[in-house]
């Protein structure tokens, strides 16, 4: 069930109770989490925090923990499964989860009591009506009793016609994965409505709006609307004569045009245009020839190279002033149409400046470090630390590791191109990332391998003649780094589609049905799978098949 007063039914429940809090791992989950920690703190709650990767450790997180509370709160986490048929949880503890990850499974939308659904019913997709997929069994066969051969034919036909109706509702409604409002906005407007938000928890629920963005989760449109709802917050709580934002300490946020350059402050303006997905494309900067376009680029807007070459914030403070403007001003020549969007910034005092993109990229890598002597719990609590106040080092340390994952993106898209490994079978496209290159332990995590397969997806458009490639989807292959016999596969739209909904969910279910393999859909973003690395080429066929 949908809770309509966040604050009343969900937030006074569980001011009594030991909490509960489950956590998956990503950027967002991270941002509500440390919102929902402020709180709970300022109302002294007892909780407990659990990460969680995957539907496995969720349950085994559960089954951990569940003597110990009566109250669980899942941010992120579990709102595609059928919580009470999973977990089997006492018939008195209540699940309240706020999860941006769509659709929702439809026992916990009409649980009536267990499930509370901290989503707005606005932001959920053609629900399928209760009557349409539920039905009483026990009444059809109570009916069946006394009554003729002839009528007992008839209801049974009627059973399967309904039956039937039902699987196309079911599959229609879950064919399509996508993304609702972050769980870090939710979080923020509770705090908002019961008077105890600030700018932290405001740069935190930005963060999360943000990584929606650059995970190409959501739509520019939809980004766009949810960042003018929030300047709202952020004009009421940076007003010009705030004491404090001024001070070494204090931080503030405005929104203002950005260069849609990856972490450009914090790296070479030349680095930052090289590695960075839009500019990359748009540049062709796989090949010599756009390197030189790019350099012509530089020139005309009067940018020395070697000013380019140094650090941003070591260049002179007339370039470092003015470039996104010189940009702004040759961006219709060069096809630059989206070199400047709207994001927000911070000003940690005098620490540093900055963007909300940046975080994401810092934070994501963090959470997805290749140091093989973290664990998960460990990745998430040094993301969860990075984001406290005035930790700018922690943030610094994961955008260097931020630069790694991107110059290595780069560098095996200009592989993929270079060598003609892009493969176009017929109804989609398909990558492999061999296990031999040096950077294929970045791949075998799940946002980085996004990131790439976007990356792949876009580059390809831009460096061919053939129009189709913009309506075909691709699948990327990497090795999995914790185990060699098994590699990870994502499935992303076609661009021409302009929307990241992705069908690839239902579709990796149904080929593996297809071609009996074993595949692993563990994780809560279904459209990334395990698989063994032997069933590759069955995979495909059985995908072929499917999407002819």
């Amino acid at each position: 069930m949908f809770v309509t007063d966040i604050r009343n039914d969900f937030y006074n429940v569980i001011t009594d109770n030991r909490v509960l809090l489950l956590a998956g791992c990503d950027v967002d989950a991270i941002c509500a989490t440390k919102i929902l920690q402020y709180l709970f703190q300022c109302d002294n709650i007892l909780y407990t925090l659990i990460p969680v990767y995957g539907k496995q450790s969720l349950e085994e997180a559960f089954i951990r923990h569940k003597d110990q509370t009566k109250c669980v709160v899942m941010l992120n986490c579990g709102c595609k499964i059928d919580i009470v048929e999973t977990l089997d949880p006492p018939e008195d503890m209540v699940f309240f989860i706020a999860d941006s990850h769509r659709p929702i499974n439809v026992y916990n939308i009409y649980s009536e009591s267990q499930i509370r659904l901290l989503m707005n019913l606005d932001d959920c997709e053609g629900i399928p009506a209760y009557n349409d997929i539920f039905r009483d069994t026990d009444s059809d066969d109570d009916e069946e009793e006394g009554t003729s051969s002839d009528e007992v034919i008839m209801k049974r036909r009627e059973k399967r016609l309904w039956e039937e109706n039902r699987n196309k509702i079911m599959f229609d409604y879950s064919q399509i994965s996508y993304h609702g409002e972050p769980a870090s906005l939710l979080m923020f407007d509770l705090a908002w409505k019961m008077s105890r938000d600030n700018n932290d928890l405001l740069w935190w629920a930005i963060i999360g709006l943000t990584e929606q963005l650059v995970m190409d989760k959501i739509e520019q449109d939809k980004y766009i609307i949810s960042a003018s709802n929030m300047q709202s917050h952020v004009a009421r709580l940076n007003r010009v004569d705030t004491s404090s934002s001024n001070t070494a300490s204090g931080m503030k946020v405005t929104f203002d045009k950005e260069l849609n350059l990856a972490l450009y402050r914090h790296w070479s303006l030349y680095d930052s245009i090289m590695n960075s997905r839009y500019t990359a494309c748009k540049f062709k900067l796989w090949s010599f020839k756009g390197q030189k376009r790019m350099l012509e680029f530089l020139a005309e807007i009067g940018l020395p190279l070697f000013q380019c070459k140094q650090k941003f914030s070591a260049m002179d403070m007339e370039y470092r002033n003015d470039v996104s403007t010189w940009m702004e001003d040759l961006s219709d020549k060069y096809k630059l149409d989206k070199i400047i969007y709207g994001a927000f910034i911070s000003q940690c005092g005098f620490k540093g400046k900055f963007s909300a993109s940046d975080v994401v990229l810092a934070i994501n890598a963090l959470l997805e470090s290749i140091d093989k002597e973290k664990t998960i719990t460990d990745k998430f609590l040094d993301a969860l630390y990075a984001l406290s106040k005035g930790e700018v080092n922690a943030i610094k340390k994961g955008i260097d590791l931020a630069k790694l994952r991107l110059v290595a993106i780069f560098r095996q898209v200009q592989i993929f191109i270079d060598m003609k490994q892009i493969i176009n079978p017929g109804p989609f496209m398909y990558a492999i990332v061999p296990n031999t290159t040096h950077d294929s332990k970045y791949f075998s995590l799940p946002g980085c391998l996004s990131m790439l397969a976007h990356f792949t997806l876009e580059a390809h458009v831009n460096n061919t003649r053939n129009r189709r490639v913009t309506s075909l989807p691709l699948l990327l292959f990497a090795p999995d780094d914790s185990d060699s016999n098994r590699c990870i596969v994502i499935g992303i739209p076609p661009v021409s589609a302009q929307s990241p909904k992705n069908f690839f969910a239902k579709a990796f279910e149904q080929a593996a049905e297809q071609s009996r393999i074993n595949i692993s859909q563990d994780l809560f973003v279904e459209s990334v799978i395990y698989i063994h690395k032997n069933d590759q080429a069955k995979f495909l066929s059985a995908l072929f098949l499917l999407l002819s």
